[in-house]
């Protein structure tokens, strides 16, 4: 290879390096930033935009599970693409797509729209969050790549402690459109910055090919599954559409393996999981971050349509763990490596799900709930804080050198699938329960005429304590009551299920982890990351999709 063929990615101009190195920095803390904010305040916004659109839960799960999906089953694809065809050029691709996906869901007309809209973002940070990564080792080498991708962590944190609060006051002024709205000039100079200073490599990158049909089974299954949990209660267990969907799923996970199997260059490297420490840490991802997020998600919801909260106060409630977790984990993850990463991923899993079983005290009182809900989330966030960071160095010391940040990825993948999966789940038993709680409450009582319409409509939102419209006042007064009952136990329900996924999550942590003095690699303190996207990496190892291998 020619130097001409080995020079920079970077655009260095004579006496500018540093110049252009801070503005990738700039522009790859821009991009994480950008995506972490559209999450939080995605979940945020959830309430305002069913009332809007007047929809239900369901809209609200396939809202947050249509990124999950696009996102969960393209992760590691995109990590292919940028490896195909250079990181810069894939990152500005996904930036450029996520702002006309952004703009999509601003506008939508109606809850498909938004939905449609909604995977599109998915598959569009699907191909940023692993090319940032990337731009940053590539920029930067040696010492300055530690402390370049340290500063990223830093300040990609940064939307966690105002997200939450901005995006709340912008829906209480104005209206959900406004979060997209505001985003899009960020999108916008962030893609501009990243046009400016980056270029791709003249060999387009390390060449080989893309699994695009391992990518696509991928999405397929992931979709089949989330189709049939979420519009399960809505349609009816036996409606043929839902068999339809489980056997699609069924058939394209079969068909996933398979070709997975013989793929040259496979998206998802099975091999991997032959490997007990490696598989059994990724199964307490799933069900760790199945429990996290959505009990984080449905107490954002109960806050504002059971509790009245607005959604700024709701926001800033629900961003405290995510707020703990950016100011201690550092100063954990010491002690984690000091005690054992295994015992720390253990004790934060439980810790998290005794903070999440904590809100079954959680009542119509409003004042004592909100308390209740504080100290939760604190707790919550301190779990969060004792286990991440760990987690992330057990998965990448669990397998061969050469493949630790294919490791990482296929653990960051396999997060996003427990979350898409315990939000389809959690709603679903949710439903069950509210429903079952307002039939017993109304049972043995003569109905209004139109009784029927409200209790249908009220089942499409388990989670919300509004009054009813259109009954005769001690009828409505009636139904109110029941409904408000009925939302408390399907809270309760949901928590419970949440909050014993991720003690779950610890118990197995703590008996199917445990790894001899000397066998962990990479140290807890030293494992970075995005703590509002999730993506974590060592900044020792390389790019993480750089060591593909075939899976055999």
């Amino acid at each position: 290879m020619t130097t001409r063929r080995r020079q920079s990615l970077v655009r260095k101009p004579a006496g500018t390096g540093g110049r252009s190195e801070r503005l990738v920095m700039a522009g790859c803390v821009l991009a994480s930033s950008m995506v972490g904010l559209d999450g939080i305040m995605t979940t945020v916004a959830l309430p305002a935009i069913t009332a809007d659109l007047d929809a239900g839960l369901t809209t609200q799960q396939w809202i947050v599970a249509a990124f999950l999906v696009a996102l969960g089953g393209l992760l590691l694809a995109g990590g292919s693409l940028g490896d195909v065809h250079g990181p810069s050029r894939v990152l500005a691709l996904g930036v450029a797509g996520f702002l006309a996906a952004t703009l999509v869901v601003a506008l939508a007309p109606t809850p498909g729209v938004l939905v449609g809209g909604r995977l599109l973002q998915g598959a569009a940070v699907a191909l940023i969050l692993p090319t940032v990564m990337a731009v940053l080792t590539t920029t930067f080498s040696g010492e300055r790549r530690t402390r370049a991708i340290s500063l990223w962590a830093a300040w990609s944190g940064v939307p966690v402690f105002a997200g939450p609060l901005i995006g709340g006051l912008l829906i209480d002024a104005v209206g959900w459109r406004a979060v997209y709205l505001a985003e899009l000039p960020l999108i916008a100079l962030t893609l501009l910055l990243l046009l400016r200073v980056l270029r791709p490599s003249p060999d387009r990158g390390r060449g080989g090919a893309v699994d695009a049909a391992g990518a696509a089974l991928s999405v397929l299954t992931i979709g089949s599954a989330a189709f049939a949990l979420i519009q399960g209660p809505r349609l009816g267990w036996s409606h043929p559409a839902l068999a339809a969907a489980t056997a699609v799923g069924f058939l394209t996970a079969a068909a996933l393996v398979a070709w997975e199997r013989r793929a040259a260059n496979p998206v998802l490297p099975l091999g991997l999981f032959r490997n007990r420490g490696f598989a059994v840490l990724n199964l307490v991802t799933f069900l760790l971050y199945g429990g996290l997020i959505a009990s984080g998600t449905y107490t954002v919801i109960y806050l504002q349509n059971g509790l009245g909260l607005h959604p700024a106060a709701a926001g800033v409630i629900g961003g405290i763990p995510l707020m703990v977790l950016s100011l201690l984990s550092g100063r954990l993850s010491v002690y984690a490596d000091r005690w054992g990463g295994d015992r720390f991923v253990a004790a934060g899993s439980t810790l998290a799900g005794v903070a999440i079983l904590l809100l079954l005290s959680v009542g119509l009182d409003t004042g004592a709930a909100v308390v209740l809900v504080l100290i939760s989330v604190v707790v919550h966030g301190l779990g969060l804080a004792m286990l991440v960071a760990p987690l992330t160095s057990g998965v990448m010391s669990a397998v061969p050198d050469g493949r630790a940040g294919v490791a990482s990825a296929v653990n960051n993948a396999v997060a996003r699938i427990g979350s898409m999966v315990a939000i389809a789940v959690v709603g679903v038993v949710m439903t069950a329960q509210f429903t079952a709680t307002l039939d017993a409450g109304l049972a043995g009582r003569p109905m209004a005429p139109g009784s029927h319409a409200a209790i249908a409509e009220a089942a499409d939102r388990p989670l919300s304590t509004e009054r009813t419209a259109g009954l005769p006042g001690e009828e409505a007064a009636r139904l109110d009551r029941a409904r408000a009952q009925a939302s408390v136990a399907a809270f309760h329900t949901g928590m419970a299920l949440s909050g014993g996924l991720t003690v779950a999550a610890g118990i197995l942590a703590l008996a199917g982890t445990r790894r001899r003095r000397g066998t962990v690699r990479y140290r807890s303190a030293d494992t970075v990351g995005c703590p509002i996207t999730g993506m974590r990496s060592h900044p020792g190892h390389r790019p993480w999709f750089s060591d593909r291998q075939p899976s055999r």
